[in-house]
């Protein structure tokens, strides 16, 4: 069985905290000696619904510190300024609480990674070296939100979208079909070892920037990202059979989604439930199937 873990209550950072501490063991015994990179979700480097909140990256750091001792480094490649976004976020204050290492990722290197516009044609983006680095130990620092193409946005597409470099992350949206495709393929690339959902306050309607606030009050974790993000459509209310890259990754074999192959510790998923409002263009992104 595939562990994914539910935490409760009003305190994100304690939330994400204990999210963390009920698998604790599936996490160190994939760590190892690795370098940990958490990567955060600066969709906007201005409005902190859309983004990571600094007291998520907290709640993560402090379970790492319990038993891990080297340097973290948190990066991402925002949609505009990356540094900005750290500013404005307050991550800036991280490293004088934590041994961290902030990193732009649209400012560091780099490899050109193939990809297919709508006719089927191959062009190149690029993405980041550090996040296609499998001897590091990548986590995805999600939230709960709705989304304008693919349905909603959780901790693969997190990844998938965010080790891509503005602005190339504009040429992954290919028409409905092949945007879905796009992004399991780039998931394929940048799985992540461990996806954390902060869902304190998700985004629901017009996601994944305009959106508007919902208290829900949890945060997810687990060391298969599939499942987690398979639990969080849960909690939505979504129909994970209407999400096309969730989709495509299951056919892709990169992860769980059989509910019932899928051991939630912690809440139950009956006591977390939160229907989301979805985007207002949701079924034309329900077409990818017919495309």
């Amino acid at each position: 069985m595939i562990n994914v873990s539910i935490s409760k209550g009003e305190n994100r950072k304690e939330n994400v905290r204990s999210a963390l501490d009920l698998i604790a063991e599936d996490i160190k015994k994939r760590i190892g000696d690795r370098q940990i990179v958490i990567k955060p979700n600066f969709v906007s480097t201005s409005r902190q619904l859309a983004s990571s909140h600094i007291d998520q990256i907290r709640g993560i750091l402090d379970f790492l510190k319990g038993f891990h001792k080297e340097r973290v480094i948190v990066s991402e490649a925002a949609c505009g300024d990356t540094g900005k976004a750290f500013k404005h976020f307050d991550y800036n204050n991280l490293s004088e609480e934590y041994d961290i290492q902030l990193i732009d990722l649209n400012r560091s290197p780099y490899k050109n990674v193939a990809i297919k516009d709508s006719e089927g044609r191959s062009f190149n983006v690029r993405v980041s070296a550090l996040l296609l680095d499998r001897n590091n130990y990548v986590i995805s620092a999600a939230k709960l939100k709705t989304h304008d193409a693919v349905v909603v946005t959780l901790s693969i597409k997190n990844m998938a979208m965010g080790a891509v470099l503005y602005p190339d992350k504009m040429d992954v949206h290919q028409g409905i079909r092949r945007t879905n495709l796009n992004i399991a393929e780039l998931a394929e690339q940048v799985w992540p070892d461990l996806s954390v959902i902060d869902g304190l306050e998700g985004m629901e309607g017009n996601g994944p920037v305009n959106g508007d606030p919902i208290d829900v009050g949890i945060a997810i974790a687990g060391t298969d990202p599939l499942a987690v993000d398979r639990v969080a459509c849960e909690v939505m209310r979504v129909d994970f059979n209407k999400v096309g890259y969730l989709n495509n990754c299951f056919e892709l074999g990169l992860g769980e989604a059989d509910l019932q192959k899928i051991d939630i510790v912690g809440y139950p998923i009956s006591e977390c439930t939160c229907p989301f409002r979805l985007h207002r263009t949701v079924e034309k992104q329900y077409r990818w199937r017919n495309h």
